[in-house]
């Protein structure tokens, strides 16, 4: 997350140990490491949430467009079969006769 490298991390550990002693160290990790967890829970949620708020309008517009396709589909079906019958578009019906 900070692009820590270990070099780096021994530093600060060293700091951290000489600031605090030896008998406080290990519970300003833990607690370091809770306030951490918490942190990460919370931008998970927000996450969460941000997605389901996007995601609901999209699965709504996809719905929407699947209905119009499937009408679009329909009806182009209703049409192919009416030029396989032999009344398509410029052609003349049988009633019309010849000229």
């Amino acid at each position: 997350m900070f692009n820590l490298q270990g070099g780096e991390l021994i530093i600060i550990a060293i700091v951290a140990l000489v600031v605090l002693g030896p008998e406080k160290l290990p519970e300003a990790a833990r607690r370091i490491g809770q306030i951490y967890s918490q942190i990460r829970r919370m931008g998970d949620g927000f996450v969460d949430e941000f997605r389901q708020a996007v995601d609901e309008p999209i699965v709504e517009l996809r719905r929407q467009v699947d209905d119009v396709a499937s009408s679009i589909s329909a009806s182009t079906d209703l049409s192919a079969d009416d030029e396989a019958d032999g009344h398509g578009v410029g052609e003349p019906s049988q009633d019309e006769g010849t000229a």
